[in-house]
């Protein structure tokens, strides 16, 4: 999974599939994959969606942090932690 173009996405419902999420992160950006880990055959309460574009993060945290899914608010943040490039990438978006 390559970090740079990976949101992780917590705060999930029981609901939501990964063909859910994929709908919903798609109106972002293009997607490559979206993974909901299961732990011992449960469901985890996150997923991980991973862009085809690494500028494509910034925005899809920007556009959908927040957005309620089932009656849930979802909390969206760069897997990789980059919360500084993802400023910068949105203060310089062609940097």
């Amino acid at each position: 999974m390559d970090d740079s173009r990976t949101v992780w996405c917590g705060n999930l419902a029981e609901q939501v599939t990964e063909e859910i999420l994929y709908e919903l992160f798609l109106q972002a950006a293009p997607l490559e994959r979206v993974k909901i880990p299961a732990d011992r055959g449960r469901k985890s309460n996150f997923g991980f969606i991973t862009f085809k574009h690494e500028v494509s993060v910034p925005y899809a945290v920007q556009l959908l942090n927040g957005i309620k899914l089932f009656e849930k608010s979802l909390n969206i943040k760069p897997r990789n932690g980059g919360a500084q490039r993802e400023q910068n990438v949105l203060q310089n978006p062609l940097s």
